[in-house]
């Protein structure tokens, strides 16, 4: 009896312990700053590239394709990747997504891929990779969620050939942020699974 209340308390103090460790750390994925300047970068990008599946990030990822384009001008226009919509996307998920008409309306199969087959960020970057070789992009630009960036940006580059300039476009998100996440249940939840992923990636790949 003794031997099993000694055994029950190790294992508390370990998950207090653990859930302690997390708690302080995992906000360790908040800690970068995005790379993309428009009036900088904005001529050179060839390709804005959206892992999409958070609220707010196609519109976000939109308006950004939008002023890229302005600034390219006789460059020819950016091409605006969508990756991870699911196999039924189409025009519909745009409007879906609450993209404007007047921005749909710009976009067509000259300048928009739909990437409707992976179901995961590893899968993501392994197409668009396979993507950018194929159509000689050299600069791209990643948007996503604050949460997710880290991984995602360390995914893409070790997968893309090394002569690819990334840059990083944050979605900002409601409670979702280095002095936020610990506030509300869910951004907690998310941003804790998303640290144990980024260790994972971090440290096996």
């Amino acid at each position: 009896m003794r031997f099993l209340t000694f055994v029950l308390s190790v294992f508390v103090g370990f998950l207090a312990t653990a859930g302690l460790f997390l708690w302080f750390a995992a906000g360790e994925i908040y800690d970068y700053s995005d790379s993309f300047d428009l009036a900088r970068d904005g001529k050179d990008t060839e390709v804005v590239v959206v892992l999409a599946g958070g609220k707010g990030r196609i519109p976000q990822a939109v308006a950004l394709w939008k002023q890229i384009r302005d600034q390219r001008g006789q460059k020819g226009e950016p091409v605006l990747f969508l990756s991870g919509l699911g196999p039924v996307s189409g025009m519909d998920s745009l409007k879906g997504q609450g993209v404007k008409a007047e921005s749909i309306a710009l976009l067509n199969r000259d300048n928009l891929v739909f990437e409707n087959v992976s179901e995961n960020t590893f899968e993501n970057a392994q197409l668009f990779a396979s993507f950018a070789r194929q159509k000689k992009w050299k600069h791209a630009v990643l948007v996503t969620a604050g949460y997710h960036m880290r991984r995602a940006e360390f995914i893409l580059k070790k997968v893309l050939d090394p002569d690819v300039v990334l840059k990083t476009e944050t979605v900002d998100a409601k409670h979702f942020g280095r002095n936020e996440w610990h506030h509300d249940e869910y951004a907690l939840r998310v941003t804790v699974i998303e640290y144990l992923k980024w260790l994972y990636y971090r440290y096996s790949y």
